[in-house]
């Protein structure tokens, strides 16, 4: 609904043009803690659906805002000092004689109740921080939510991550149990939009699986791989994704770095230093997850010293690149597959694809030399060997 509407309706969000699937559990955790606190950043990685399950949020949310839920698009700004002219043109504010500048944007502000919607804020992070604090500080009535693939950092923010979608768990599962998990009843339904007659059946639910695995739950990959399924089988697609990841195509519409998926996933690359990047695209060489140390023999040297690989591991969970999840004292780290094919495509265009893997290796040879070796270090060797097969 546009600025025309907005006496009727204070709102600029606009209309779905296709379903929302699944996501009812972290839909209805978003909308709890809309309630309970005044800026929730979702956060997640690039093509996750951040975006659509905020303005899904903020849709069902907006009644409880007498003066509506506003969405800022911020991916097409480029300079921090835009920030506020961005929100005062959302807003569709007329009157500008008090300027553009953020004080002005607070006096506007201050006494409203309304929700404020900021999309995209991982490039503006510091000004989108800066914006958030001084208003939630000077406007009381005023929430916010934002959509970013790192957290803004703020005093109240409170960080929920957006997953990929439910995946099928084990083989040989019947199509109704398929289409229980999210991802798959996302694909069926997009699938049907561009193949009339497309169903999930049990001559196509294991390839259908297969599809969803290795797009591992990905919205933004799952749509554009429905729209290729008008030219090509569920064989063709997923033998095409084992080689590249540009098979998937483009969908037009929309902000350019949603096109494909790997303009997603390079959008977040470009916004990593340069040792994160130089990080990720050795990561690439792990299979089925990683500790640190292992992290530490296997990427580091000169250009990458051991004693950054902690903080720099750690700034690539902060941006969604990295999952992690924690066993007692311990991190275990993994890449999604989408991610870690984009990083062996950057690993070798840096030309250490080789190098890269052979230190891979000898870290492996070692841990299993250890296992071989018939002394007080065997079991705990044997246990780390077990939770590396992938890598083994």
């Amino acid at each position: 609904m546009g600025h025309r509407d907005r006496q009727s309706r204070p709102s600029n969000l606009p209309a779905e043009l296709t379903s929302f699937v699944g996501r009812r559990q972290e839909l209805r955790e978003a909308k709890r803690l809309l309630i309970t606190t005044r800026l929730l950043t979702l956060t997640g990685s690039g093509g996750a659906g951040k975006t659509r399950l905020a303005l899904r949020a903020a849709a069902e949310m907006a009644r409880g805002f007498p003066d509506g839920a506003w969405l800022v698009s911020l991916a097409p700004v480029q300079d921090p000092l835009l920030v506020p002219q961005t929100v005062f043109t959302a807003l569709g504010v007329q009157d500008l004689s008090a300027g553009l500048s953020l004080s002005s944007l607070t006096g506007y502000l201050d006494g409203k109740r309304l929700l404020l919607v900021l999309d995209n804020c991982e490039h503006l992070l510091d000004s989108c921080a800066i914006l958030a604090s001084t208003l939630l500080t000077s406007c009381p009535g005023l929430h916010m939510l934002a959509t970013s693939r790192q957290a803004l950092g703020v005093a109240g923010e409170t960080r929920m991550i957006v997953p990929p979608m439910s995946l099928p768990a084990g083989d040989d599962i019947a199509p109704e149990q398929l289409l229980a998990c999210d991802a798959v009843g996302l694909l069926a339904e997009r699938a049907a939009a561009a193949v009339p007659g497309f169903t999930v059946d049990a001559g196509n639910a294991a390839a259908v699986a297969e599809l969803c695995r290795r797009l591992d739950g990905i919205p933004l990959a799952l749509e554009l791989a429905a729209v290729r399924l008008g030219a090509l089988s569920l064989d063709q697609l997923n033998q095409g994704l084992a080689e590249e990841l540009s098979i998937l195509g483009a969908r037009r519409g929309g902000e350019d770095r949603q096109w494909t998926l790997q303009a997603a996933i390079g959008w977040s690359y470009s916004l990593l230093s340069a040792l994160e990047q130089l990080l990720w695209a050795r990561l690439s060489v792990f299979a089925g997850g990683f500790k640190a140390d292992a992290v530490t023999e296997v990427c580091s040297d000169e250009r990458l010293p051991p004693r950054q690989i902690p903080g720099l591991l750690g700034a690539l969970v902060d941006k969604s690149i990295l999952q992690r999840q924690l066993a007692g004292s311990s991190a275990r780290y993994w890449l999604l597959d989408t991610l870690r094919h984009y990083g062996q495509v950057r690993l070798r265009e840096r030309g250490e694809e080789t190098a890269t893997q052979k230190r891979h290796l000898d870290w492996i040879c070692a841990l299993a030399k250890i296992a071989g070796a018939w002394d007080a270090r065997q079991v705990a060797a044997c246990n780390r060997l077990d939770l590396e097969r992938d890598n083994l």
